[in-house]
């Protein structure tokens, strides 16, 4: 049995007569009829009752054109939800997302725009460092990332910045610090300092130091964090100061207090990163709305020099 058995038959049904039929289907009325028999043949059941005046149904025909009506009513479903998906209209893409950046306006911004542009298509948020989030996108366990520092000289990526970070400075509410930031950063270079281990982010954690060698201190660190957050509630508790992305400022504890800085002046770019080879038509969407109302081109901005020696934050054993 073929869809134009079933095409034919429905046809006959709607039109109450072969002839008429086989005008509508620009068919051979002789070829229709044969199509017709081989069917009722294939099934073993008379489907028609044939006579002078036209065709009528049997009782057999009316339940098979009553299933019938409904498997084309699935195949018309699933063409429309195939060619929604060839144009990115329907479907899911799982992004991961550095979780310092998930109250960015700017991102919130991206996904509504987004989610009234393809209201179909399911957007899955997956908090991840970005490092990991560049192996998840290697792997294709996620589409895209909401990231910093992927690895410019890595073909397999693709990337489109979302926004710029600058660094703050931030200290708690009982701080001196608090109402306004010292002239100098240097001027808190025994103050005790709040950090992570390199491992969890390694192009942040060289940026990070040479902000702070450009401002002429190494920090005293006296206990690490594995993620802003933490960093930015150990300084809401008053265990010490700590530098963070400018984008905390979004999503930071009320008791920790931060403030720009003249001696932190570089910027890193945030971006929307893929894999350059992933077709999807509704990631090729997503990235064509970021590109709609995405920043412009980033401006130029301070760069950190990599042959320039890493010396990590002292600690208070080394100070």
């Amino acid at each position: 049995m073929e869809l134009r058995h079933l095409r034919y038959f429905r046809a006959v049904a709607h039109c109450g007569g072969i002839a008429k039929a086989a005008r509508e289907l620009l068919v051979a009325q002789p070829a229709l009829t044969r199509q017709l028999r081989a069917l009722e043949d294939e099934l073993g059941v008379a489907l028609l009752i044939r006579s002078a005046r036209g065709v009528s149904l049997t009782a057999a025909g009316h339940q098979f054109i009553a299933d019938t009506e409904r498997l084309f009513e699935d195949l018309d479903s699933a063409c429309k939800r195939a060619r929604q998906v060839a144009r990115g209209q329907t479907g899911s893409l799982r992004i991961g997302i550095a979780p310092n950046y998930t109250w960015h306006p700017t991102i919130l911004a991206l996904l509504r725009h987004f989610r009234i542009a393809c209201p179909d298509v399911s957007v899955m948020l997956d908090p991840e460092l970005s490092a990991r989030q560049v192996e998840s996108i290697r792997s294709g366990r996620i589409d895209a990332g909401f990231l910093a520092w992927r690895p410019k000289d890595d073909r397999v990526f693709d990337g489109l910045t979302v926004f710029s970070n600058r660094l703050l400075l931030a200290v708690p509410a009982t701080s001196p610090y608090a109402e306004a930031p010292p002239q100098r950063l240097k001027t808190l270079r025994d103050e005790p300092f709040i950090w992570f281990p390199r491992d969890r982010a390694p192009g942040y954690y060289d940026f990070l130091i040479h902000q702070c060698h450009a401002a002429g201190f190494t920090p005293n660190l006296v206990q690490s964090a594995a993620d802003v957050s933490t960093i930015l509630g150990l300084v809401a508790a008053g265990m010490g100061y700590s530098l963070v992305s400018e984008a905390s400022k979004f999503n930071g504890p009320a008791q920790a207090i931060l403030h720009s800085h003249p001696e932190l002046s570089a910027t890193y770019d945030v971006e929307l990163v893929w894999r350059s080879d992933n077709r999807m038509p509704a990631l090729t969407n997503f990235i064509a709305m970021l590109r709609q109302h995405g920043p412009g081109p980033p401006e130029p901005q301070d760069s950190v020099n990599p042959s320039v020696p890493i010396e990590g934050p002292r600690t208070e054993r080394q100070a």
